[in-house]
């Protein structure tokens, strides 16, 4: 592999480890083995002397193919499926779950918030021939995560994945109408059952903050645009109870081009730190 490769290869692998993303490989060539020629089928051709010099060069060229698929799955806790014709098997047993799963944890001690790679290695003290798949380490942050770095970690996350979530009471509504041949304007509706959700009490007023996010998706599941509001509540009890029997609507709109679209609708509060996710469709006719 050129040295340029080397660090493209590198920095996949650091971003699946920092994503807790598990990449597993399968090699494609099954059982294969390298010949003297490109071609087994052939006859050689060229000059003799250099012959093992090709083969030589072919057997380096097939094994940093198969180091590419190797690093990818141990550098980031996957499997590999290599060195056999039994591909379907093969797809079956890295696509399957685990027959055991465990969630591991512990404290480093005088960790440092650096952002460097640490090495982790889990083994079964048993005797039993049982295959361990497990991430290879982790990296250290760079620094000391707040209250409002994991909000927004939770909400982009809520934000790209397709898995609805029901925290908090929201329901999602979509309006649009066209303003020429050409353009259009979608709202997207956010109401929210307020008599349901938790409140601090702060110098006599009802507090809680809902960060609202919509995102819009096209056919194709590409990322389109997205806007994020927050909803500062400071409630006296007269309000409160007015609004716990009506609930709030948030509107949040979008200038968009007719066409289909998958709306993404994510709302989580600061108090419970709850949140919920919803998916919608919505198809503006051209």
């Amino acid at each position: 592999m050129i040295p340029t490769r080397e660090y493209d290869l590198s920095e996949v692998i650091d971003n699946a480890a920092r994503s807790n993303v598990m990449v597993s490989t399968l090699d494609a060539r099954g059982l294969y083995t390298v010949d003297a020629s490109p071609d087994i089928s052939a006859q050689p051709t060229g000059d003799p002397s250099v012959a093992g010099f090709n083969t030589s060069y072919r057997l380096q060229q097939a094994s940093r193919q198969s180091d590419v698929l190797w690093s990818l799955a141990d550098g980031t806790g996957g499997q590999r499926f290599a060195n056999s014709n039994d591909l379907v098997s093969g797809f079956r047993g890295l696509v399957s779950a685990p027959d055991t799963s465990y969630l591991l944890g512990f404290v480093p001690q005088n960790l440092k918030y650096d952002g460097h790679f640490h090495s982790l290695k889990v083994e079964l003290t048993s005797k039993e021939k049982y295959t361990v798949q497990a991430r290879s380490g982790f990296y250290a942050p760079k620094r000391v995560e707040t209250p409002a770095d994991v909000a927004k970690q939770e909400i982009e996350e809520a934000v790209l994945s397709q898995e609805e979530q029901h925290g908090l009471p929201i329901q999602l509504h979509t309006q649009y109408y066209k303003v020429d041949a050409t353009d259009a304007k979608l709202a997207i509706l956010t109401h929210v059952d307020i008599g349901r959700i938790r409140f601090d009490k702060l110098d006599g007023r009802n507090k809680n903050e809902l960060t609202i996010v919509a995102a819009l998706f096209d056919r194709n599941g590409n990322f389109v645009t997205a806007t994020e509001k927050v909803l500062e509540m400071r409630l006296r009890d007269t309000t409160l109870d007015r609004l716990s029997h009506t609930g709030v609507t948030v509107r949040t709109s979008f200038d968009v081009k007719p066409g289909a679209y998958l709306v993404r609708l994510v709302v989580r509060d600061s108090q419970a730190a709850q949140l919920s996710a919803e998916n919608g469709v919505v198809e503006i006719p051209y």
